[in-house]
């Protein structure tokens, strides 16, 4: 028996009873690694597989890998028939900075009526959103070696239309990097940042002292459909500057439950809807 377990290894089949057999990635089966407008919160992200094959692929599990974050292990069952695709979700790790994300999958499968397989091939970022989600943690984990980040309480200036909100930041330094920047606040689709809120800046985060920054915003425009639809209305990027970051490293600046509610809060009463 031992003999015919051999002779089935060197004709290229699966081991008796052992790992599954190896075989090339067929050019049907095409990967992504992906997230969601909605998801952008979060760090649910997916890897998108597409059965481009004329048989029905049969997901068990994958392992991706990435120079960008640890290694990801999925397990699981998802059949997708010729020409269907399938999202199989996992929560994205922390990133690490560098470029790209040159993803990697390692590909558990069945086709049609085959023994499970696996494959190797590469997973792409089409539209950027992976790569984009490393580079906010790589600039995020950037300022926390320089400084500690804490979100006040939103307070509002004025009244009606005329009424401006104030978020106040504080950076306490670690006494870790001296060479950190702060470069200024983004706007949403659903806020812009006032005339006198920092944009566009080049300030130092001293390492000695806090850094006490205002972030000031009025509604993009008053719209209640645009209120009704937001997904994004309230990720507000923080702008970082360093050696080695690119010229546009930013991130989402942390709002908990209360703090983003103050934001939905003031449009409602500056724009009245």
């Amino acid at each position: 028996m031992a003999v015919l377990c051999g002779a089935a290894l060197v004709a290229g089949l699966a081991a008796c009873g052992g790992e599954p057999e190896r075989k090339p990635l067929p050019s049907g089966i095409v990967m992504h690694v992906d997230q969601t407008r909605l998801e952008r919160m979060t760090r649910h992200v997916f890897v998108r597989v597409e059965n481009n094959t004329e048989r029905r692929l049969t997901v068990t599990g994958f392992v991706l890998t990435s120079p960008r974050f640890k290694q990801v292990t999925w397990k699981g069952d998802e059949s997708m028939a010729a020409g269907e695709q399938a999202d199989l979700e996992f929560t994205m790790p922390a990133g690490r900075c560098g470029d790209g994300v040159k993803a990697s999958v390692r590909l558990t499968y069945r086709l049609g009526d085959s023994a499970e397989r696996v494959s190797v091939g590469k997973a792409d970022d089409p539209y950027r959103q992976i790569a984009l989600m490393l580079g906010r943690d790589c600039a995020r984990t950037t300022l926390a070696k320089a400084a500690k980040l804490t979100v006040g309480t939103p307070t509002i200036d004025g009244s009606g239309p005329d009424s401006v909100l104030r978020l106040p930041i504080t950076l306490t330094p670690t006494g870790k990097r001296d060479d950190v920047r702060f470069g200024g606040f983004e706007s949403t689709p659903l806020f812009r940042q006032a005339d006198d809120s920092p944009v566009g800046v080049d300030q130092p985060i001293s390492s000695t002292q806090k850094t006490q920054l205002v972030m000031s915003v009025v509604p993009a425009r008053c719209d209640p459909h645009a209120l009704a639809e937001d997904k994004v209305g309230r990720l507000f990027g923080m702008r970082v500057m360093a050696p080695g970051l690119p010229d546009d490293s930013w991130f989402y600046l942390p709002l908990d439950h209360d703090q983003r509610e103050a934001f939905y809060a003031y449009f409602h009463t500056s724009c009245g809807v």
